[in-house]
């Protein structure tokens, strides 16, 4: 499988070069979508990723840094394929999970009064998430299925459901975890015993507390990568990464805008 990291800053003022969060997983053709934050759908397309292998969209949690970018990926899939005459997602559906449907829903209504009516030959549909598996696929490489874990960052709901979840990622017999925005205590349950590779945000964390809180739960996980990044990050690269090496050593990777990653 391979995972593209392609907006690697978390939720504060802009830094040169980084956009909102968003990642993309694909394997067996197909194209899975992890956070929608702004140019998420313009970096993957001039890196040459094909949006048109899109079958899913995952939300972490609805804020703007997570979801900004959702109605312009979804108007980028339509407008790709009008432009190239390319009709594979004719008759097929895009599913769209997040923890709060209204948010999806008022993008939706805002593409509505675009270009055409944003009248589509496939279909959009529109999951909203809660603890559990809420996806799975299978192909020639195997299960494809995503289960949500709730995490702390976002209060409940009135009614008292989460807003905002991890996603754990079964794919090519690997274990795949993205924390979306996530208390170090999180830790406990969103991951598993064993991972093959770690998605953790830096915008809440400093990089020695997660190495921290990774031993005190006694968490293994083979590969560490860091996204959705705090100022203390972007504004100095270099030194983030002397700290990345100095902590973890070479199973981690400090993520950028426009990378991919062999799993």
């Amino acid at each position: 499988m391979k995972i593209y990291t392609l907006g690697t800053s978390g939720g504060t003022k802009p830094y040169k070069g980084f956009h909102h969060t968003c990642l993309a997983l694909e394997t067996n053709d197909k194209l899975y979508w992890f956070d929608a934050g702004e140019c998420g759908a313009y970096t993957a397309h001039i890196h040459g990723v094909d949006l048109l292998k899109t079958r899913a969209i995952f939300i972490t949690h609805p804020h703007m840094d997570h979801i900004g970018g959702l109605g312009n990926l979804l108007w980028y899939i339509r407008k790709i394929g009008i432009i190239s005459r390319d009709e594979r997602l004719k008759g097929k559906n895009i599913d769209i999970f997040c923890p709060c449907t209204e948010s999806v829903d008022a993008v939706m209504t805002l593409l509505k009064n675009t270009e055409g009516d944003f009248i589509c030959n496939y279909d959009h549909t529109t999951h909203q998430i809660r603890d559990g598996l809420v996806y799975q696929t299978y192909g020639s490489a195997g299960n494809f299925a995503v289960t949500a874990v709730h995490t702390t960052h976002m209060t409940p709901d009135i009614q008292g459901h989460f807003r905002s979840y991890a996603y754990r990622v079964e794919c090519e017999k690997k274990m795949i975890v993205f924390s979306g925005d996530i208390r170090l205590e999180d830790f406990e349950h969103v991951l598993p015993e064993h991972a093959d590779a770690f998605f953790i945000e830096t915008g809440h964390h400093k990089i020695e507390d997660i190495k921290r809180s990774l031993d005190y739960y006694e968490k293994q996980v083979d590969r560490v990568f860091f996204v959705h990044h705090g100022g203390y990050i972007m504004k100095d690269i270099a030194s983030a990464k002397e700290r990345v090496n100095a902590v973890f050593g070479e199973n981690a990777t400090l993520c950028l805008d426009g990378m991919t990653f062999e799993i």
